[in-house]
């Protein structure tokens, strides 16, 4: 990693700490996804591209605070910008192939951004196991992960949007 890029970083409090925080939290997600998908010997994670896919999700992160002058991001963003990095750098490699392991980063993507927007809203396990619209949410959403241009912004209004359909119901309307 470069220095310059360090310093840059520094200057928004992101430092090697955080940095490797970050790595080790998507790190733990992909064994997480790698063990429920039965994919251990399949896949490798390569530490060299995650890396770098982290590094670019914080340089954009900190683009984003110059510019529209604010100390911190909201966790749609968060999300979004992390699985745009992580669908552009594609850091799961195939080791032997398997049924639909050319699309096995954008599945892993699925995975991480339901998970994430599920977290946070304290959807458990059992409720999204028994939804059958969320279900059809994560198929729509692995579809439009392998077969559409997606952006960060894109990503974000789609959680978003995530996040207002499961709040709905609780405002009266």
């Amino acid at each position: 990693m470069k220095i310059s890029v360090l310093k840059y970083l520094k200057k928004y409090d992101i430092d090697i700490a955080r940095i490797t925080n970050r790595y080790i939290q998507i790190l733990k997600m992909f064994h997480e996804f790698l063990e429920k998908k039965d994919l251990g010997d399949s896949v490798n994670i390569n530490g060299r591209i995650l890396k770098r896919t982290v590094i670019d999700y914080f340089i954009d992160i900190v683009r984003i605070k110059e510019f529209h002058n604010v100390n911190n991001t909201n966790n749609e963003k968060i999300y979004a910008y992390t699985a745009y990095w992580l669908l552009r750098r594609k850091p799961l490699q195939v080791l032997k192939p398997f049924n639909g392991c050319e699309f096995v980063n954008e599945l892993f993507i699925a995975f991480f951004l339901i998970s994430s927007s599920c977290e946070t809203r304290n959807i458990d396990n059992d409720k999204k196991n028994k939804n059958p619209a969320l279900e059809d949410f994560q198929s729509f959403l692995f579809y439009n992960l392998k077969y559409r241009s997606v952006s960060q912004q894109s990503l974000e209004l789609m959680i978003e949007a995530f996040f207002c359909g499961y709040d709905f119901p609780k405002v009266g309307l």
